[in-house]
Order: C-alpha cells, then structure tokens, then sequence
C-alpha cells in the first residue's frame, strides 16, 4: 500500500478538486475514514481513542499538503474541521476560479504524437474539476468537446464516428471507447499518419483530392470517365487504382477501398464518411 500512496500528489493550493479525491480514498484504504465521515464517536471507542485517531488522521493529512498550505493547518487536532478548512481556503466557487478551469477547458487541444491517454486524463480531470464547482455539462455534450479537442488529422475518424454512434448520440464512454481504439489502430499500422478525402462537384463532374502523409496527388475525371444514360439521368464514373487505395468515383458517390478499411463518400457539398 504505501508504493500505492507515494503516488498522489501534494495539496499546492491549485488542484484541490483532484487532491480531495485521492485524500478520501486513501482515508478509507487506511481505515482512517471514521473521524472525518462520521459525526459520532463509535460506541467501541473510548473517548481517549478517538482522540487518539483524530490525531493519527490530522498528521497523516498533513503529510500530503506544501508547507504553504500546512501553515494554515498546523494547529488543528480534529480530521473533519481540518479538512474543512481546507475546502474554505482552496474551493471557493469564485468567479476566477471557474473562468480559469473555462479557459483551460477551451484551451485544451491533443497534438499528434502524444499518448492519448495522457490527453484523456486531462480533459477529465478539467471536467472533475469543473463539476467540483457545480457546472454540470451532459455526457453527450462532453463526448462531442471531447472529440472537438483532437487535431485535424483525426477529421474522418469523427465524422465516422459520429455516423456510427447509437441513436447518433455521442455519450462520453462512446466517445473515449472510439479515441483509444483508434489510437490503437493507427499504432498497429507503424504509423500516426492519416488520409483525408476531399470530393468536390463542378458543372456535372467529379474530382477526388487525395492527401496522404502530406503528399497530394490529383484524379481528375478527365481521364477514363464515361457517361451512362440511366433513365435519362447521366452519370459520370472514374476508376483510379494507386498503391494504397482503390477509387471507383460515380458521380454522386466515391468508394475507396484499402486493405484494412474502406470508405464511402458523399460528392456533394458536404463530405459524409462512414467505415
């Protein structure tokens, strides 16, 4: 247990929300719980040895705050009025308090290449503290600023997401669940980077821009395309095979076929993808 406990970190006036979290469960791991949660005295107790445990409780409080914040506890010898205290000082739901985990909220943005769980961590820990202070955001709108926090490169993964979601609602959990199994993906292939369609229509054709580890190349349907009269209306059809990608264009739909996955395009003016 103590290889466990060395890992919470110092109360240093900034995280209290986060601290007061893992101060109550080591309290309970520990057995010190009672004199902090419980109003009276246990009838097994002597009044000596409730002192005693306040004591004990007071201390071991203490090991797990700055000498800033100690100055302003030192004296006490009673758990619950210490750790009372405590909340008065450091989680007021003042204005400059909620404007600032506001900021850091808006602020927020995952940069390729770092773990993802490490981002997932701090959008929680933002939204704990947040709620610490008694804003509540719903779980769909968590889920949809969750995804809103991730980078460019990950623009096809929520649109296919979203068009994958039960109900198309975007809960938190669906959310998280989708970024690590992507995080996974893109691990499994060697490789961070990540392909993005943009399909564009002008005066009856089709043109597909392909980007790819930022290397653009251009099909355009002037070459192998045809028409098709199909009950009057024309349609307009371009096959391109590269490497790494099948495309088979129809003039209000793109197919691209890859090893692992395949996508469906949407060529009007907003581009759908689903997997």
């Amino acid at each position: 247990m103590e290889a466990n406990t060395n890992r919470i970190v110092n109360l240093n006036g900034s995280n209290y929300q986060v601290w007061r979290g893992k101060m109550e469960d080591l309290l309970y791991v520990n057995d010190y719980y009672m004199p902090v949660f419980n109003t009276e005295k246990p009838e097994d107790k002597t009044d000596a040895e409730w002192n005693i445990l306040h004591r004990k409780v007071c201390g071991y409080i203490r090991k797990w705050v700055d000498d800033d914040v100690l100055n302003h506890i030192s004296a006490e010898t009673h758990a619950r009025t210490l750790l009372n205290k405590l909340e008065q000082l450091y989680a007021r739901k003042t204005r400059n308090n909620k404007l600032f985990l506001n900021k850091q909220l808006i602020g927020l943005k995952y940069h390729d290449g770092n773990p993802i769980s490490d981002h997932l961590n701090s959008f929680q820990g933002i939204i704990n503290q947040v709620a610490g202070m008694g804003i509540k955001f719903e779980d769909e709108l968590q889920g949809l600023w969750l995804l809103g926090t991730l980078s460019d490169s990950w623009e096809i993964f929520r649109t296919s997401l979203s068009n994958s979601a039960p109900d198309g609602i975007i809960t938190m959990e669906f959310a998280k669940g989708g970024v690590l199994n992507e995080e996974m993906r893109r691990k499994s292939q060697g490789s961070s980077s990540h392909s993005d369609v943009l399909v564009t229509e002008s005066r009856g054709e089709v043109k597909v821009e392909l980007k790819r580890e930022n290397k653009k190349e251009n099909y355009n349907n002037q070459k192998n395309n045809h028409k098709k009269d199909d009950g009057g209306n024309d349609t307009v059809e371009v096959n391109t095979a590269t490497e790494e990608f099948f495309i088979c264009c129809y003039y209000n739909m793109v197919n691209l076929a890859h090893d692992d996955s395949s996508w469906v395009v949407d060529s009007g003016a907003t581009c759908h993808v689903t997997s």
